[in-house]
Formats: C-alpha cells, structure tokens, sequence
C-alpha cells in the first residue's frame, strides 16, 4: 500500500489544483516583488535627481531657479518687535534619507556610507507651511552672506514626499523670491510667477554667526504640462525663520 505523507491525501484533481494555486501564488509573489523593486528603484532615482539639484554644491547657484520669475519689485520690512513662540524653540531632526532604528542603528536609503555629519540632528530653523504638492512644513532655512549687503535664504524641508525649495535673494533692503519643485510624473514646461511677496525681520545688521530672525509670507503661480494638458495652480509659502548666518 502507498504511503501518505498527508494526514489527508488530496485527490488527483483537488492536486493538480492544489499545485496550480502554489504556482499562481508564485507568480503573483515574484510580480509583487517585482513591482515592489521597480518602485524603490523609481523613488530612489527621483530622490538622488533632486539630492543633486539640491545639494549644496548647487542650490545657492540661482540657474537651478531659471523657471521662476519674481518681477514685482519690493523691499523687506524692518520689524524690532516681531516675535514667535518659535524663535524660543528648540527642535532638531536626521537628514530626510537617514532611518534611526530601534536598537540604535542608522539606514541611509541613498545607499551610501553613512558618515558622522549624518547622524547628526539638523536645527529646525523654519515652520514655513507650504500648500505646494499638499500642505506640509518647510522646517530648514539656510541662511549664506555671499558679501556684506547681499544674503541668500533657502527654505526647504519636506523629502521625500514633498521635493521642493524656495530661495530669497535679498540685495540690500531689496529682496527676489524664486520656486523649484521636482514631481515623481512626467510633469513638462514647469514654470512658476510671483503673485505676492512679504518678508520682515527684526534687523536690516546681519553679518556671520548671528541669528536671522523673520517672517515670509509668498504666492505664486505653477503652470505646467501634465498629459497633453496645460495645467496652472496657486500655492502659497509662509511662517517663521531663525536660519544662523553662514558664508
């Protein structure tokens, strides 16, 4: 007599069945895993395109700003008095593409080595709200003097959901704002226009090392081409920054 080695042998029929199902099963894991990788590898290729576009290297350089035009022509407001809950804060976070794990542990999802500047929290030195791409808050502002009168503020945070910047270009009493955005779908002829513009601060004296306290507030317009069609939207960008002046 055959031995079984199931407690309950299955039928020829319910067999092939049985193995059948396995198979489809199978195939539907490896498809899963499959798209799976596809997706990890799209969003990794998207967050390196826009690691690049807004390293440091070139994020100061305003090329990468061409799309934008600001041609309203406005100084900035010279407030002694202006305060917020959020210039006595004190909040940090990792880099956007660095995991903390539970045991410790630190990931980078660049796949790249990770280095002590990496593991070290960044100064929320913004709570800029942005309504670009879905609300969320812009929490950095980089702050660079390039020469006595003339300073560039960055303001970004977001990644990797939301991977856009904002940089203001400030020429004495003066100020420029320009927009970049990069979308994960083929968005094409992105450009955006300066609707409004308001900057404050507490002092027109700034030089290295000190504290840039102010309040922004910018509406602009994004126009573009999303499958075939022309699209055009309005967002705006305002809260606090306490970026420290570097050169």
């Amino acid at each position: 007599m055959p031995i079984s080695l199931s407690s309950n042998p299955l039928q020829p029929k319910e067999e092939d069945e049985w193995i059948n199902n396995k198979q489809m099963d199978l195939r539907l894991l490896r498809a899963d895993e499959t798209f799976g990788t596809c997706m990890v590898n799209q969003i990794k290729t998207l967050i390196i395109i826009f690691f690049f576009l807004a390293s440091p290297v070139t994020l100061y350089g305003q090329k990468k700003y061409n799309d934008c035009d600001d041609s309203i022509v406005k100084e900035i407001s010279i407030d002694k008095d202006l305060y917020s809950e959020f210039f006595d804060t004190s909040e940090a976070s990792y880099p956007w593409y660095i995991i903390r794990n539970d045991d410790g542990t630190f990931e980078s999802i660049l796949d790249k080595e990770i280095t002590q500047e990496d593991i070290t929290p960044i100064e929320h030195t913004s709570n800029c709200v942005s309504t670009h791409q879905g609300e969320h808050i812009m929490h950095f502002c980089d702050a660079v003097l390039k020469e006595s009168d003339h300073l560039e503020l960055i303001i970004h945070g977001g990644l990797p959901a939301y991977a856009s910047s904002l940089m203001i270009q400030i020429d004495q009493l003066e100020f420029k704002c320009f927009f970049m955005a990069v979308y994960p779908s083929p968005v094409f002829n992105l450009k955006w226009k300066i609707l409004s513009k308001e900057l404050k601060i507490k002092t027109k004296d700034f030089k290295k090392g000190d504290k840039l306290y102010g309040w922004l507030s910018v509406e602009f317009d994004e126009t573009g081409t999303y499958q075939g069609k022309s699209t055009k939207e309005k967002y705006k960008i305002e809260g606090y920054l306490k970026p420290t002046i570097k050169n």
